[in-house]
């Protein structure tokens, strides 16, 4: 499928559908463009008959009796011109794609200008566009015999607007909207992989593949061996009871040589593959869902996709934990005490708590780089569901500025995340008689205590941390990969650009 901003009116192809906003305050004389006005009156009395005026997105089609180019009109009512916004046009251009998964047109055209675009949003209106197109045209079907496909059958979608100074504003939202939906497509199907097939080693080779890909681009892949010669044994620890070994991908993006930031970026993910809870076994209800545990890992894998795609002047390293967090002879127990890389001893109390142990060795791991900031990925606690369900992930930061500026991505993405706090006082809830540190804290504050823990081992750098357990995917029959957090660190990064 082929979207492409044009200025209109331009070429015509067959089998085609023209799209019209109509708002119950406001008459169809913008219809005039397309349609001469002796007919305008009869599409009126249509619309009226089937009570399109009183159904805000209701949607009427009309095959074309009306001596033009276009063999179809699609109406769709969209309120009152003086109060329709940016959320309404979303909520729009939702209606209208569930609608055409249900029709064979080929080339569908629509006219910004016909939804009321504020031309200076003319940006963000192609972006959600091209968003809503990407995820209602999502379908994951690798493992069905039944291939039937329930997308949408479209070859070209023709965006038409009338100025030509906002062409260029127009293709290049496009561009950022299609480079951006394909690394969310990238991380959707890595993490709706079955575990059988999307073990440590499938997620290792998931980084290794973009280095064949992209040019700009070096991937190096870190074993069992390798990782114990580094001393990353909390991370280990992790993955002792499974019969499938630990993997650290590093991978490399670095867009020219005329990069913005001599700094890296490090951005860090969660890979774990399948977590049973180890000893700490959890609830078998929903365990299936635990596939979802490496979201953090396959989001940075998007996130990096999608930046090669759009080759942003910027030096960025992913950091990729992947391992399995599986009961056996030898996994790890509750009341072990592990030394991280960092040289710090943790008392195990629960092995479900494993990711912060993956991650306080990547994190340590990664100041080699001496990076100019570190954002970690993880679906890390069950707490942070409790609080804020799937309404948000859960955002944490050792750096105002820092929370600032992903606040910032957030609301121009509509993908929302929300401040948590990182107090000193959740100190006290992780010590431990034995070691330096517990990697739990008893009941409450689950998802503070965890980002506390993770604080002790990157105090020199600025630092961000995003809890997706309640955001990565969608539970229950529907469940699903969201892709969330890669639209966020890419709006991150093209603000950064936009700012230096």
């Amino acid at each position: 499928m082929k979207v492409l901003p044009c200025i209109f009116p331009q070429k015509i192809y067959k089998n085609n559908c023209k799209i019209f906003g109509i708002y119950t305050d406001h008459n169809l004389n913008h219809l005039s463009a397309i349609i001469k006005k002796k007919y305008i009156y009869n599409i009126e009395k249509i619309l009226k008959k089937n009570n399109l005026n009183n159904n805000f997105g209701k949607i009427i089609l009309i095959y074309n009796n009306f001596k033009t180019s276009y063999e179809r009109f699609l109406f769709i009512n969209c309120g009152k011109k003086i109060n329709f916004s940016q959320d309404l046009f979303i909520k729009i251009i939702k209606k209208i794609f569930f609608y055409l998964k249900n029709c064979n047109f080929k080339n569908i055209y629509i006219n910004f200008s016909d939804f009321n675009s504020n031309l200076n949003n003319i940006y963000w209106n192609g972006r959600n566009f091209i968003d809503i197109m990407e995820n209602v045209n999502y379908s994951f079907n690798k493992f069905k015999s039944n291939k039937n496909k329930n997308i949408l059958n479209i070859k070209k979608i023709i965006i038409q607007i009338k100025k030509p100074k906002y062409l260029k504003k127009l293709k290049k939202s496009i561009y950022h909207g299609l480079s951006i939906a394909k690394g969310i497509k990238l991380t959707k199907d890595i993490s709706n992989t079955p575990p059988n097939i999307c073990n440590p080693k499938y997620l290792s080779l998931a980084a290794l593949k973009l280095k064949k890909i992209y040019k700009s681009i070096t991937t190096k892949i870190f074993n069992e061996h390798d990782l114990k010669k580094l001393g990353m044994n909390a991370f280990l620890s992790v993955s002792q009871g499974s019969i499938n070994k630990a993997y650290m991908s590093i991978i490399n993006y670095n867009g020219n040589f005329n990069t913005i930031n001599k700094k890296p970026f490090i951005l860090i993910g969660k890979g774990v593959t399948f977590d049973s809870g180890g000893i700490s076994i959890k609830h078998s209800s929903y365990m299936d869902e635990m596939k979802y545990d490496m979201c953090g890992a396959a989001s940075i894998i998007g996130v990096i996709d999608s930046i090669a795609r759009l080759k942003l002047p910027i030096n960025v390293i992913g950091i990729i934990g992947s391992c399995e967090n599986m009961p056996g002879g030898k996994a790890y127990r509750p009341g072990d005490v592990i030394k991280t890389m960092s040289g710090n001893t943790v008392e195990v109390l629960n092995t479900d708590a494993e990711g912060r142990l993956i991650l306080c060795d990547m994190l340590t791991y990664s100041q080699r780089f001496n990076p100019y900031v570190i954002i970690d990925v993880a679906t890390l606690t069950g707490s942070c569901v409790s609080i804020l369900g799937n309404a948000a992930s859960g955002i944490f930061s050792n750096n105002k500025s820092l929370l600032k500026e992903l606040n910032y991505a957030s609301k121009k993405i509509n993908e929302k995340v929300w401040n948590l706090p990182n107090f000193k006082i959740y100190k006290k809830y992780l010590q431990s008689n034995i070691a330096d540190f517990s990697n739990v804290g008893g009941k409450y504050s689950g998802a503070s205590i965890a980002s506390y823990f993770l604080s002790f081992f990157v105090k020199k750098y600025k630092w961000a941390h995003l809890d997706i357990a309640g955001t990565a995917w969608k539970t229950g029959k529907n469940k699903g990969a969201t892709g969330v957090s890669v639209k966020l660190l890419c709006q991150y990064f093209l603000n950064y650009l936009k700012n230096h």
